[in-house]
């Protein structure tokens, strides 16, 4: 059984660092740009490690930062093998930023960018510029994944480049975005390894997003009182009572594991919209790359409570 939130209801727990008009006017605005994650099945750890990010203007002109714009002391360190250090250029400054995406899910995000100066318009494109070669001395690779089983493998990037939604810069204004990876959709094993595509990976705007988050009552019912593979989905309303898996033509905007020992969840970054909730009993089983996966989604969830950034909704 679906339940339709109104995320421009639900309060705002993520704001943007507001705009207003600076002491004189000029056409430039300042850019705030953070990385945030929704999680996905098997990895414990996803190192990301990039170098430059590019974005491009309506009028032809293309703007870029590398790692001295970037908060690069805030690299995550437990992407970086014990006793080594990520290796630096010619100038001494690191060669890259590196940041493990499973560290900051649901409403958390580590800020990349901070107050750059843009000219103001429209934004066609941003280009995340993704180090899908090279390795530590010891042979780690510098972007990589660390399954469940501790087992470290590299991350392809078709074309070394992820290309991203455009946005806008308003003039005299500080606006704030989100680069949020949907990984259950962006992140994908076949033959060849993991490689992380553009799918699922969205540029959201701190200002018209929402938190939607939760509990499954523990011991209620919900899937059999089995939430060790419980996932919330959340699809775009209307959906005409049409629930997909990953990759089909209904699939969700997103979705979220739920804590098999607490039963809470969260899903951050929602831009501001109505939408239909359901809660799927084997969400492990839905294979992003394969439209057709068959979910269980238990009706029992009509009868739980969903709490939703301090609004209750009854189930």
């Amino acid at each position: 059984m679906r339940k339709l939130i109104v995320a421009s209801v639900v309060s705002l727990a993520l704001v943007g660092c507001g705009s207003g008009s600076s002491g004189g006017s000029s056409n430039t605005g300042q850019f705030n740009l953070a990385f945030s994650d929704a999680p996905v099945d098997g990895l414990s750890k996803v190192c990301v490690a990039f170098d430059k990010i590019t974005v491009h203007h309506t009028n032809g002109g293309e703007s870029s930062w590398g790692t001295t714009s970037f908060a690069s002391a805030q690299s995550s360190a437990e992407c970086i093998p014990d006793g080594l250090a990520i290796p630096q250029d010619s100038n001494g400054n690191p060669a890259f930023m590196v940041i493990n995406l499973m560290a900051y899910q649901g409403e958390q995000s580590l800020q990349v960018l901070s107050d750059e100066q843009m000219e103001a318009g429209q934004y066609t494109q941003m280009r995340l510029s993704v180090l899908e070669k090279g390795s530590y001395t010891d042979g780690t690779p510098y972007s990589h994944v660390v399954t469940d089983t501790s087992a470290t493998e590299g991350i392809r990037v078709p074309s070394g480049e992820l290309k991203l939604d455009g946005f806008d810069v308003q003039a005299n204004a500080t606006q704030a975005y989100t680069l949020e990876f949907d990984l259950r959709k962006s992140m994908v094993e076949n033959a060849n390894g993991y490689q992380l595509k553009p799918r699922g990976v969205r540029l959201v705007n701190n200002e018209n997003v929402a938190t939607i988050s939760g509990d499954v009552t523990l011991g209620g019912g919900a899937c059999g009182n089995n939430i060790n593979d419980a996932f919330v989905y959340v699809y775009t309303a209307p959906t005409g009572g049409v629930h997909g898996d990953l990759g089909s033509a209904n699939e969700p905007y997103t979705s979220a594991g739920v804590d098999s020992v607490s039963g809470k969840f969260e899903v951050g970054y929602v831009p501001l919209g109505s939408y239909d909730v359901v809660l799927v009993c084997n969400g492990s089983e839905d294979d992003p790359e394969n439209a057709g996966d068959q979910l269980t989604i238990d009706s029992s969830f009509a009868d739980e409570v969903l709490t939703a950034s301090g609004r209750t909704f009854t189930f």
